[in-house]
């Protein structure tokens, strides 16, 4: 795989607002990794100057701040745009109807949750390019109907060539993937697993393995998009965490080295969202570490959710480690309680009417299901949802009871 940095398919200029310091850095960080231009504001106020000076093509407008809210601002913004088009997209904890209501009469195009999901935010980014670059073409120039005739059957032919080759690749990154995914570990007893390629390989992992000591690692990991491309990326991760694991490696030391061989492996383009768990089960203490994913859920025999550990880094592969990318979180836990782990496209699955499973149904799938059932609970529940309908992203589903010493 080449090193080579490749430019996003519509390279923006992209003006943050947020008053938190630390969500600008962290939002500005990735979009500059993106190839995207950055400017920043700390409130609207300030968006709406800085939106005059720099003339950006996007907007990620947060909603409550001090001086001028994002409503405000948005407003006003959109009122100096003119005859341009400029999608302001709502970053916001707040996902009440009247919240999205009031954010779409200011003029909003877009809206997504905080804490930001980075897979999402991309796949945004680049639809909206893709809009902001169509615009810019009707304006510039317009094709004849002979000239985009042939281009159709071009496209169309090079669409089939690629289909053909990309079947005889997907079949050897099966066969590869599968060879690094059959591990021993896998096959612990406190584990219950359930992954489900959108495509006919997955871009999400799933990986375990004792240390030394018996301390237990498990990693859930979610490469971009899904199928061969996605499936490629989890390649070394895969490899490092089941080498570091033998070594004894501590789970920090563990996430700082991967996260440096995806920085160096992967493209800016690609990255990894991903999960992992530390147990201690002498101590009855877990460590754990969450970058980009849904939140991992501990729940109680009884399947109560008393901790919500959310992700609080960025997917794996977007910047170098240093001493805050790696800190993990420490749990106490009582025997009997389990972990979950899960992958967006699990939450994220739509059915016909585009009604998403959500985080609602999943907690009460969980919670209604005796802890042996709830990978079978969480399947059925899926398939009634879904009806005719097929995810379109991969799915995974990790369980990790926490046994007695």
């Amino acid at each position: 795989m080449s090193n080579q940095a490749v430019a996003p398919e519509t390279p923006l200029k992209v003006l943050v607002v947020d008053d938190a310091a630390a969500n600008r850095r962290i939002v500005s960080v990735f979009l500059k990794k993106m190839g995207h231009e950055v400017v920043l504001a700390e409130n609207g106020a300030q968006a709406v100057d800085t939106f005059q000076a720099e003339q950006p093509d996007l907007v990620l407008m947060d909603v409550m701040m001090p001086v001028m809210d994002g409503f405000d601002a948005t407003r006003r913004i959109k009122a100096l745009c003119g005859d341009r088009w400029v999608p302001v997209v709502f970053l916001s904890a707040l996902d009440k109807d009247e919240n999205l209501v009031v954010g779409l009469d200011a003029g909003g195009d877009d809206y997504l949750s905080k804490p930001v999901n980075f897979v999402v935010l991309q796949a945004k980014l680049r639809s909206l390019g893709r809009a902001i670059e169509g615009q810019r073409r009707l304006v510039e120039a317009h094709l004849g109907r002979k000239e985009d005739e042939r281009r159709l059957k071009d496209a169309f032919a090079r669409l089939q060539a690629y289909h053909d080759h990309q079947e005889v690749e997907n079949a050897l990154a099966a066969d590869i993937l599968s060879r690094q995914l059959t591990r021993k570990g896998l096959a612990d007893p406190v584990l219950a697993s359930w992954v489900a390629p959108a495509a006919k390989v997955s871009g999400d992992v799933i990986a375990a393995a004792r240390a030394p000591d018996g301390e237990l690692f498990v990693m859930l990991a979610d490469a971009t998009g899904h199928g061969l491309a996605a499936s490629i990326s989890t390649l070394p991760l895969l490899t490092l965490f089941y080498e570091m694991v033998d070594w004894g490696m501590a789970l920090s030391a563990i996430v700082a080295r991967i996260n440096d061989q995806l920085c160096q492996a992967l493209p800016p383009s690609r990255f990894v969202a991903a999960a992992f768990l530390a147990i201690n089960e002498q101590r009855h203490r877990a460590e754990v570490w969450v970058g980009g994913l849904p939140p991992v859920l501990l729940l109680d025999p009884d399947g109560t959710v008393t901790r919500v550990l959310d992700s609080n880094r960025v997917p794996l592969g977007i910047v170098d480690s240093d001493g805050e990318m790696s800190v993990v979180e420490s749990v106490d836990l009582a025997p009997g309680s389990q972990f979950a782990l899960f992958s967006d496209g699990l939450i994220e699955a739509a059915n016909a009417a585009g009604e998403p499973f959500g985080m609602e149904r999943l907690l009460t799938t969980l919670i209604d299901a005796p802890a042996e059932r709830r990978i079978a609970a969480v399947q059925t529940a899926l398939g009634l949802h879904l009806g005719e309908a097929e995810p379109h992203d991969d799915v995974a589903l990790l369980l990790v009871a926490c046994r007695p010493s």
